[in-house]
């Protein structure tokens, strides 16, 4: 493990920059991978190192509690900046390419704090020496490894995220596209999943068997429009059913919308999914007041509204309105008008 972890810092110093007035700003969720990769970088550039974590509709209120939380533990200073996907209406429209146009306005965010950082910069410097021209004797910044990054005012900014090997794998991941022409660093991108997990344990991350908590537009099926007020509906649905099962950090749960103003819950199958069916009459009472008109019950599964790139909207559609589907040979929990649990083949 050890020599896994000083492989990652050396790939990250040679990814980052050192000069004098550089900037290494970290793409910041508050989930185990950006929280390694802020660890690493604060690590490898204490000075320089700066987590930024965009703030909109889409990432839950809980979410950016642990940022904080998890940014102090480290010691990396965190900014909250307000992302405008919002207003964006292709990200709206959610038909495949929302996570592009999110992480499209979170990169041009994280490039207009790395401008304000450096006209500071360049201020404090001018100061410093009088003359109202900061000196650039050692603003020529930059890895071994010639890495990309922003050069403004001759002043080199690194931008990293928490991209690990199987987001690459995951051909539904388009923001992966936004990284690469912005030429945002990837350094645990051969890792996979639980090996950040293992490496950020041996760190002391507090979050590091945190389960997954992706932003809540990855909830609604495609063709669902990802406005502020259905984004709001599902984290009250999720922060609802979330506190009636009573689970803990490392459960997985989700409330997916789906068309015709459905709620699919989703939650870890075995014990979990038990408890969901046992308690769905309360959950049921907590979750329709809130907006949804049905809700069913389903074992959690990764992914399950992304659908795939070349999947239709259409299809998708056409699938969302089955009353009943099977996954993984555990039918769906439908409970609309009155409580049905039919128990699938598996169960």
């Amino acid at each position: 493990m050890q020599n896994t972890i000083r492989t990652l810092r050396a790939r990250v110093l040679s990814l980052g920059t050192s000069a004098a007035d550089g900037k290494n700003i970290v793409a910041f969720s508050g989930g185990v991978d950006s929280s390694l990769v802020a660890a690493l970088v604060h690590h490898a550039f204490p000075r320089s190192s700066q987590a930024c974590v965009g703030v909109s509709s889409a990432l839950p209120a809980a979410q950016l509690d642990l940022a904080r939380s998890v940014a102090n533990r480290i010691g990396i200073p965190l900014t909250e900046i307000s992302t405008t996907e919002g207003s964006d209406p292709d990200y709206i429209a959610n038909e495949g390419q929302s996570c592009f146009h999110c992480k499209t306005h979170l990169y041009s965010a994280l490039e207009a704090v790395a401008v304000q950082a450096g006209v500071e910069s360049r201020r404090s410097s001018a100061a410093a020496v009088g003359d109202g021209e900061p000196s650039t004797s050692a603003l020529e910044g930059g890895g071994a490894d010639g890495a990309g990054g922003i050069v403004e005012g001759g002043r080199r900014v690194v931008l990293f995220n928490g991209t690990n090997k199987d987001d690459k794998r995951d051909t539904t991941r388009v923001g992966l596209k936004a990284a690469a022409d912005f030429q945002v660093a990837s350094p645990i991108d051969m890792l996979t999943k639980a090996e950040v997990r293992a490496v950020a344990r041996e760190l002391g991350l507090p979050n590091w068997n945190h389960a997954a908590s992706p932003c809540l537009r990855s909830r609604l099926a495609f063709g669902v429009q990802a406005t502020p007020e259905k984004l709001v509906l599902v984290e009250k649905a999720e922060d609802a059913a979330r506190k009636r099962l009573d689970l803990g950090v490392s459960h997985n749960l989700r409330v997916r919308a789906m068309h015709g103003n459905k709620a699919l819950l989703e939650v870890d199958a075995g014990e979990i999914l038990e408890e969901a069916l046992r308690s769905i009459e309360d959950i049921r009472s907590l979750i329709l007041p809130l907006g949804f008109g049905e809700v069913d019950v389903r074992p959690f599964r990764s992914g399950a509204v992304s659908g795939g790139l070349t999947t239709p909207v259409a299809e998708q559609q056409k699938e969302s309105e089955v009353n009943t589907k099977n996954l993984d040979g555990v039918e769906v929990y439908r409970v609309h008008g009155s409580t049905a649990a039919a128990r699938g083949a598996g169960s």
